[in-house]
């Protein structure tokens, strides 16, 4: 069993890959409720587990609150997420897009070192690989893969989608996007067993 994690702080994704058998999970920060109970629902119809995630930012905190309240849930999001998981002899898990920037790739940094440290403390640093998103788009079929890219080698290279294929399944709507990173990031590990790479 390997598993192939993309994270994020609102829709993390898991692709674990049990022989050729592939299982998909989200960890959105949502409600299944809305105009995008729909979308959620044909995805759960379609064999991705949705466990949603409901841990929401509270309003109107101070800086110092706010920082404190994200580490905290960091650590909350990422035990959720690991507690959730099979044994494995393998995780793989994307490092970090050095040219990102903003608050928001700082938050992204912080819940991925949360994840890290609940995943060694689980599995141990020897089953646990990190790679580079360079090294992960390569898998997909280009080393610079945009998403749309990506989201199209993913649809032509698995039949588990056919659903996004025949117009179900909006590809552009959450957690869509992050399925395909941890497919990917799952197959970069599979590949790298295997010295396809």
């Amino acid at each position: 069993t390997i598993i192939g994690i993309d994270m994020s702080k609102n829709s993390p994704a898991v692709c674990i890959r049990k022989g050729e058998f592939l299982l998909f999970s989200s960890y959105l920060r949502a409600k299944n409720s809305g105009k995008i109970k729909k979308h959620y629902d044909e995805l759960i119809s379609n064999d991705v587990s949705m466990n949603f995630y409901q841990n929401f930012q509270p309003k109107n905190l101070e800086y110092s609150e706010l920082e404190v309240w994200k580490s905290e849930d960091a650590l909350l999001y990422s035990k959720h997420i690991v507690d959730s998981l099979p044994d494995a002899d393998f995780i793989a898990i994307e490092g970090f897009s050095y040219g990102s920037k903003g608050n928001s790739a700082i938050d992204i940094i912080g819940y991925a070192y949360a994840l890290r440290m609940k995943l060694i403390q689980r599995y141990g640093k020897e089953k646990i690989k990190i790679f580079s998103p360079g090294n992960i788009k390569k898998t997909a079929g280009k080393g610079n893969a945009n998403k749309e890219l990506m989201a199209e080698y993913f649809l032509n290279s698995t039949k588990f989608w056919q659903s996004i294929k025949e117009g179900n399944i909006e590809k552009t709507k959450k957690p869509c996007d992050d399925l395909i990173d941890s497919y990917y990031i799952q197959e970069t590990l599979f590949h790298k067993i295997h010295k396809k790479v």
